[in-house]
């Protein structure tokens, strides 16, 4: 009798130990975060903030090949330009760097798909953390396309005033092609291109010191000028010929521009939350280095749609429309 009344005690013992156990774990996963940077899985740096909740791969996923598919798809964009650039335009130098920058590309697909340095990783968790503020310029853009798209049938037409920035921007020249820069006009080279937009591009990111007010009227003033003048045009030649004459370069121009502006806007909610106290510090070691690594890769975007304007848009838009090439 005192052996079974024994056996039972060590039982309730045993389940109450147990519950106790299964209790305190259960409170220390409701536990709230203290702080983003307290909170570090063992297997990231000490420095690296976390990802935020539900973006970002999972921990099953491989970021290297995503990123890797995507850079090998941008160097053979990027050789494709350079190609083009030898065969057609007769550019030497211009068909080095494009093909310059394609090996770049080349060389970050194949360390991430290595990942030895943690590249693609820095990437992920850079985009992961950017990405709703990148949506967020995005939109805003769009929302200024679809203003200047209204402006239009309000009757007003920003192609002169668009025209007149450039005039005086750069005198009375005349926007010309390479094999006319020898009288005296301005020439549409990648270089061109890649210092007109690389302002903007900087612009957008260091406009979070204005409290985005900078960045926010780049996004919205681009977005109102392409918006009106390809509405205006497209209803004199065509919006096949305007899609034509955009999209090439423009499906790396826009993403470099609305990563910056994402930067910008992400920087800036940063700072906020550093000054109600809600973030321990503004800058880690570890947000400097996958931001770093996420300007850089817009950067790039940029000099390929660089490339592209100077070289190959206007060859894409006269192959799919003859009419273009007549004079």
């Amino acid at each position: 009798m005192n052996d079974r009344r024994t056996d039972d005690q060590t039982v309730e013992s045993t389940d109450t130990e147990r519950s106790a156990r299964t209790e305190e774990s259960a409170t220390e996963r409701r536990a709230p975060r203290e702080s983003e940077a307290e909170d570090v899985p063992s297997s990231q740096p000490p420095d690296r903030d976390p990802q935020p909740s539900g973006s970002g791969p999972g921990p099953s996923a491989d970021p290297g090949r995503g990123w890797a598919t995507l850079a090998f798809a941008l160097a053979l964009v990027s050789l494709v330009t350079a190609g083009a650039t030898a065969a057609i335009h007769e550019l030497t130098v211009a068909a080095t760097g494009a093909a310059v920058l394609g090996i770049a590309f080349a060389a970050l697909g194949a360390v991430a798909l290595t990942d030895g340095s943690g590249v693609a990783a820095g990437l992920s968790e850079g985009w992961a953390e950017h990405r709703l503020y990148v949506w967020f310029a995005t939109a805003l853009f769009g929302g200024g396309a679809l203003l200047g798209a209204a402006l239009v049938a309000a009757g007003i037409d920003l192609s002169e005033l668009f025209l007149e920035l450039l005039t005086e921007e750069f005198g009375e020249e005349e926007f010309v092609d390479d094999e006319l820069a020898e009288g005296g006009g301005i020439e549409l080279s990648a270089t061109f291109f890649l210092v007109q937009n690389t302002p903007p591009f900087l612009a957008a990111i260091f406009g979070a010191l204005t409290l985005g007010l900078v960045t926010t009227i780049i996004m919205v003033f681009n977005g109102i000028i392409v918006g009106n003048i390809a509405v205006v045009t497209g209803l004199e030649v065509g919006f096949g010929p305007i899609v034509a004459l955009l999209a090439p370069h423009g499906i790396f121009e826009l993403p470099a521009l609305f990563i910056a502006a994402g930067v910008g806007f992400r920087f800036l909610h940063r700072a906020g939350q550093r000054l109600v106290g809600s973030r321990e510090s503004l800058f880690t070691k570890a947000y400097v280095y996958r931001t770093t690594l996420l300007v850089a890769f817009g950067w790039l975007l940029l000099a390929l749609a660089a490339f592209v304007e100077a070289y190959l848009t206007i060859v894409i838009a006269e192959a799919l429309f003859p009419e273009l090439a007549e004079p």
